[in-house]
């Protein structure tokens, strides 16, 4: 009889110090925290809808608050502070309000205007943690050489050089505010129906860096 119970303590005191000496799943899988603050970012991928309240139109007003709302996704992001096989992605969201009527002459020509308003972008990691958003403010809006083929991209930059400059706050910052920081859009010229009321362009493409 004292062998079996000697035997089976002996296993026991094994199975114990296997429990304590082999790391459970999750400690292996803990992403580590990293600090991305002062670092920069840019996503080569942009894609969603910018929606216009009120709707634009091809006889609308020359002044007047006009608001753009923006959702946006965010992919083909990286930046020097999130190395392989970290990756990013974001989803950038918010309004910004221009005093350029309801007339798509206004909304569409290619002189800079003032804009007023603050966009949140919420950062997605894989393999590491962040503070995970941004605030972007980007003080104007460009539109690029106006296409008049219906097949052509048209192209808008949101923020970019300029008085007063561009922020960012929270990540990204560029370790001076996010003062070159910017973003642009692009859609079909087809898509642009200020005749019968614009109420959404879809976004097919675009690229943005803060920094």
């Amino acid at each position: 009889m004292p062998r079996p119970v000697a035997a089976l303590f002996s296993v026991g005191l094994l199975l114990i110090a296997g429990s304590v000496l082999v790391p459970s799943g999750p400690a292996w899988a803990r992403a580590r925290v990293v600090s991305v603050g002062n670092s920069t970012v840019t996503c080569t991928q942009v894609s969603g809808l910018e929606k216009f309240e009120p709707h634009l139109r091809t006889r609308g007003t020359v002044n007047g608050l006009e608001t753009v709302h923006l959702n946006l996704a965010l992919g083909g992001c990286s930046s020097p502070a999130l190395p392989p096989p970290i990756t990013i992605t974001g989803l950038l969201k918010g309004a910004l309000v221009a005093n350029t009527g309801t007339s798509c002459s206004t909304n569409f020509e290619t002189s800079p205007y003032s804009s007023v308003g603050t966009l949140t972008v919420n950062w997605k990691t894989h393999k590491a943690k962040v503070a995970s958003m941004s605030s972007f403010t980007p003080q104007r809006v460009k539109l690029a050489k106006v296409q008049r083929k219906a097949g052509t991209n048209q192209t808008v930059k949101v923020g970019g050089p300029g008085s007063p400059r561009p922020s960012v706050a929270g990540d990204f910052t560029g370790g001076n505010g996010g003062r070159s920081s910017s973003f642009t859009l692009r859609w079909k010229r087809s898509a642009v129906t200020c005749s019968t009321g614009l109420s959404e362009l879809p976004i097919v493409s675009g690229a943005l860096a803060f920094s």
